[in-house]
């Protein structure tokens, strides 16, 4: 009987045998070939070019770190990171205020809540292009509803987005009209993981809905909203259509809403400096991960 057993158990493959059998025809899956001709290569090759003076279509001399010592002198660099992150001050807390609202209202039992949470969400599918056409008339034309009032008033039309104090409100508003819709699902995915004994315990306790809101709620969901944090600090650092619709790529009057994208597509595609633009990505993927790594500390710490 034991010899049968020990038998039995040697004929039964161990888990590194199997990832070693499996490991090559994993490797020949259509999702890395797609990986390495779409992901890996152009971070690869993006790396290799901001290394060199490229402006055309070979590839220049080798500069070193030439094209990131610019970044330290350039003032359009500093100018369209400070312009985000301030943009990104204003957003990132509000779309994370408004989202878990959202989530936490829409989660109990309303009438017509379907109606409510597809008319919250629909935004997010809508064209990054037909949203900027969009508030590009609400804020330029001279038939938009801010000039309607004005001329309720007897005043004249005028293009907002000329005006520099108006360009990174109307860009976080624009922003929030669009992607609060994809933070509230995750928000109330993570409401609906909670167990509502927790609730129904300190209903029984006398809490009130708002106590219950933020003692239990915000504790539990504190990795779900420092992961919505995360994603809204990196679109912040990736938005450019949206930006490039409304202001143009020199960011408007003063360059008030020049972000990181749009940076990074003028300096490669209209001044055809590729080597310096990869650099100027790197840079901003930097930052992503430093400020990424801050949320999730400080998240850690709350959740704990």
């Amino acid at each position: 009987m034991a010899g049968t057993l020990v038998a039995s158990t040697r004929q039964v493959p161990s888990a590194s045998r199997l990832w070693l059998k499996a490991a090559p025809y994993l490797f020949i899956s259509p999702f890395y070939f797609l990986f390495a001709i779409f992901g890996a290569f152009p971070i690869g090759y993006s790396l290799w070019i901001s290394f060199h003076e490229w402006r055309g279509l070979r590839v220049g001399e080798f500069v070193g770190l030439r094209n990131y010592a610019l970044l330290l002198v350039d003032p359009a660099f500093a100018r369209a990171v400070v312009n985000t992150a301030a943009i990104g001050l204003v957003y990132v807390p509000a779309m994370t205020i408004l989202s878990l609202t959202f989530a936490a209202i829409l989660s109990r039992e309303l009438r017509l809540r379907g109606v409510y949470r597809t008319g919250i969400f629909l935004p997010v599918v809508t064209s990054g292009v037909a949203v900027g056409i969009l508030f590009q008339f609400f804020f330029a034309s001279p038939y938009s509803p801010f000039n309607a009032v004005l001329g309720l008033f007897g005043l004249p039309a005028k293009s907002w987005i000329g005006e520099e104090w108006f360009i990174k409100p109307a860009i976080v508003v624009m922003l929030l009209w669009r992607w609060v819709g994809s933070n509230m699902m995750i928000m109330l995915a993570g409401i609906q993981t909670i167990s509502q004994e927790l609730y129904e315990a300190a209903r029984i306790d006398g809490a009130s809905g708002v106590q219950s809101f933020f003692f239990i709620t915000i504790p539990l969901m504190a990795r779900v909203i420092a992961f919505a944090m995360i994603l809204s600090t990196i679109g912040m650092f990736n938005l450019f259509d949206e930006v490039y619709l409304v202001v143009g790529s020199g960011g408007g009057p003063y360059e008030a809403g020049l972000v990181t994208g749009l940076l990074i597509y003028r300096t490669a595609f209209e001044t055809f400096k590729f080597g310096y633009a990869s650099a100027i990505a790197y840079a901003v993927g930097v930052i992503i991960i430093a400020l990424s790594m801050l949320q999730i500390f400080f998240s850690e710490r709350t959740a704990r």
